[in-house]
């Protein structure tokens, strides 16, 4: 091990615990609330939605309980690289060993959910070790509407760094439409204060807001006759990071500060 690799310090240890248990708990609140879904599919359009459902992704209930497994047996280790002075955190699925390799900027980051926040950041990671992609920092998001019968939508088409256009498929989750989905789309819009979030009035600080639109997680109910469709695309999905996880080339999955996420090969590994 190199000797910028260490093992965290007592402290470190406590607030690293500290983000395990707020991500957990989290998860665990979203998946109560039933902010989980089936994949659908829609017919993009340049029209204007009306009424319409606005998300980063969704995931399946399978796939959140699989986070949170996945998260109680993640260890944790400090790279103080001076190299990684900008890196939140990374990991290296291939490994197979459930570390999470903690940097300079995790440290920083905000301890409740939010923007590149501590929870969000391990949600981010732990989804890497599952066998998630990461493409790009920037929010892309998926815009649905119903229009007789027809499910209608418009997604952002961005550029990555290897100036490959992607569009977001409601059926992909990847490690950064993840992370964005809870610190943006179901997080809390309300301060906590004397014990209970002023949006919702939940009282557990660590949760999802359940006065947030979650409409989109209960398409799959509306537009049933997709069932074929839902299911292949699952297998599809479930097919992709498996053989990502157990390729053998290893690959290192770095969540940078204000920058794309970077995948970066692990030399003579």
């Amino acid at each position: 091990m190199s000797n910028l690799i260490k093992v965290l310090s007592e402290e470190k240890q406590r607030i690293a615990e500290d983000a395990r248990k707020a991500a957990s708990e989290i998860i665990q609140d979203a998946i109560d609330k039933k902010c989980y879904g089936l994949p659908v599919t829609f017919h993009y359009t340049c029209s204007e939605p009306v009424d319409s459902y606005t998300f980063c992704c969704i995931p399946t209930k399978e796939f959140l309980q699989n986070i949170l497994a996945k998260l109680s047996e993640a260890r944790f280790i400090e790279d103080t690289d001076p190299e990684e002075s900008e890196t939140f955190a990374y990991v290296i699925p291939q490994d197979k060993d459930g570390i999470i390799y903690l940097c300079k900027q995790f440290w920083k980051a905000e301890d409740t959910l939010c923007e590149d926040s501590k929870p969000g950041t391990l949600i981010h990671e732990v989804s890497h070790l599952l066998g998630t992609e990461d493409i790009f920092y920037e929010h892309m998001t998926v815009e649905l509407y119903e229009e007789y019968g027809t499910l209608l939508g418009k997604s952002q088409s961005v550029m990555d760094l290897n100036g490959e256009r992607h569009r977001e498929e409601v059926f992909q989750v990847n490690a950064n439409c993840l992370e964005h989905e809870f610190e943006t789309i179901i997080n809390h819009e309300g301060a906590y204060s004397d014990g209970k979030y002023q949006c919702c009035r939940e009282t557990k600080k660590n949760s999802v807001c359940k006065h947030r639109s979650t409409g989109h997680y209960y398409l799959h109910e509306r537009f049933s006759y997709q069932r074929d469709e839902m299911k292949r695309k699952l297998e599809k999905f479930q097919k992709e990071i498996t053989a990502r996880t157990n390729q053998e080339e290893k690959i290192k999955y770095v969540k940078k500060k204000n920058q794309a996420c970077k995948k970066i090969p692990v030399i003579g590994a």
